[in-house]
């Protein structure tokens, strides 16, 4: 199984570290489709990255339906979604929240990139609006405990702790730890598990 997608990309990042955290050998081609878009239209008619090729040669795009298909492989006490229930709709309510904060931070960082005189501040404040309100909400909820930080690490947890590492890199100045506390007590306390360790990006070649 290879998982294609720099994990500079937090949809990347996601899905190898719920790979990570089941236990699931996979190999790793570390893509920017940003960088070099030609190799990802090969890969997805749309250009986009992760995509995971199954062994048999099929491939999987977008890291919604990678994931979907990863829970539907795992045993139920490994599953990463609660199968049905008050449990189910609060972890993927959680994981969209999070998925949004991907692509809001993604949109600050973009705004950030432009010269000076071109960047739109009003754009940039309704980005920050929505993401310091993504954060509050997965604040709230590793404040509760339930949802997000318990093991085995749900897909919540997964994708709000990856969430709260990019929203630190992409968007800097506005001090993630000071805004979600609760959310960056359990990024930190998670910060050397192994399903984030090794998923972790170096910084500094590109997006």
């Amino acid at each position: 199984m290879l998982l294609v997608g720099t994990y500079l990309s937090p949809f990347a990042r996601r899905v190898a570290a719920a790979l990570v955290s089941r236990g699931i050998a996979f190999e790793h081609e570390d893509l920017n489709g940003y960088a070099d878009p030609a190799r990802a239209r090969e890969l997805n008619p749309v250009g986009k990255v992760p995509v995971l090729r199954l062994d048999d040669g099929e491939s999987l795009f977008d890291s919604a339906a990678i994931l979907d298909h990863v829970n539907e492989s795992l045993p139920a006490a490994q599953a990463l979604v609660p199968p049905f229930g008050r449990g189910r709709r609060e972890v993927l309510r959680l994981a969209a929240i999070a998925t949004t904060l991907y692509e809001r931070c993604t949109a600050c960082y973009v705004e950030a990139q432009r010269p000076r005189e071109a960047q739109r501040p009003q754009l940039i404040e309704q980005q920050h609006l929505a993401i310091v309100g993504g954060l509050r909400a997965l604040d709230a909820a590793s404040a509760r405990g339930a949802a997000i930080g318990t093991r085995p690490f749900n897909l919540a947890t997964l994708s709000a702790v990856v969430a709260h590492d990019y929203a630190a890199v992409a968007t800097p100045d506005l001090k993630v730890a000071e805004i979600a506390p609760g959310l960056a007590k359990v990024a930190a306390a998670l910060r050397e598990d192994t399903a984030f360790a090794r998923t972790r990006p170096q910084i500094g070649g590109g997006r």
